[in-house]
């Protein structure tokens, strides 16, 4: 089979670079293109003396600790802990986009040696790294609102509906000295359902980055939010309805001031806890 120089250059320039940026996107760390731009090359130059090597064991033991080098040198690290998280995702990205790689090249028969090498590489890595990274992120996104999540019971009246809540410290809400949290139409509808006639309805201005609109608000009886099976129970708190969901994985938007009553104890708003 022949192998040319130039393929193998800028395949491996072109991938390593991205696959890189993949790893430093996804941790968020600092870097300097040109940094990584040079530790790529470095990559290829590496990848030229593959062929030339006959001894398998060898052959890997130069892969392996040019990976190494290479996120080595990519950025300055803090700790010996960032360095190896890093080595780490950049090894899992090198496995995943060498299967992909393969798998393309097995699927339609085309030798290294052609000339559609290059898209054929570059392309199923992009991709693979782009489907990798979007699902680490959602991974992370979900293990944080959940962290962040707690049971929680609403009360109007004899009607009670419980769900999920969730402290967003972006939530500064307030109706006059009432913290008031959020939740969806479908849920609110589930809230009060047909005795919506005898709740004392009100607007609220709400901001946000497309502009200020007014919702339909109005005053719970009681709200209870659970910290560890614990009932934490206020009855000082304005329910805001959105005109959409309030988000994947939660029911209710909740005040960050009730989080810091009910840790702190802290007397931030006039409202009676019950415990």
């Amino acid at each position: 089979m022949t192998v040319y120089i130039e393929y193998v250059i800028i395949d491996n320039l072109v991938i390593d670079y991205l696959m890189l940026k993949a790893t430093f996107a996804l941790t968020g760390l600092d870097f300097k293109r040109g940094r990584l731009f040079l530790c790529a090359f470095l990559g290829a130059m590496v990848a030229l003396i593959y062929p030339l090597i006959q001894i398998a064991v060898i052959s890997t033991l130069i892969k392996i600790l040019s990976g190494f080098l290479i996120t080595l040198l990519a950025t300055n690290y803090r700790s010996k802990k960032e360095y190896f998280i890093v080595t780490a995702l950049f090894f899992c990205y090198t496995f995943l986009t060498g299967g992909a790689i393969m798998g393309v090249y097995s699927v339609l028969g085309i030798d290294y040696s052609s000339e559609y090498s290059i898209a054929l590489m570059v392309l199923p890595v992009y991709l693979i790294l782009r489907i990798v990274s979007s699902v680490i992120k959602f991974i992370y996104r979900r293990r944080h609102v959940v962290s962040a999540t707690f049971n929680v019971t609403l009360c109007v009246g004899e009607n009670k509906v419980s769900g999920k809540g969730f402290f967003d410290t972006g939530n500064a809400l307030y109706d006059g000295d009432s913290p008031v949290i959020v939740c969806g139409k479908r849920f609110a509808k589930n809230l009060i359902g047909k005795d919506f006639y005898k709740v004392k309805m009100k607007k609220i201005k709400v901001n946000t980055v497309s502009g200020g609109t007014e919702n339909i608000a109005f005053r719970l009886d009681e709200l209870v939010i659970y910290i560890w099976d614990e009932p934490n129970i206020f009855n000082n708190v304005t329910l805001c309805v959105a005109g959409v969901g309030v988000g994947e994985g939660y029911d209710v938007i909740l005040h960050p001031a009730l989080m810091e009553e009910i840790y702190d104890n802290k007397r931030i708003f006039k409202t009676q806890k019950v415990s």
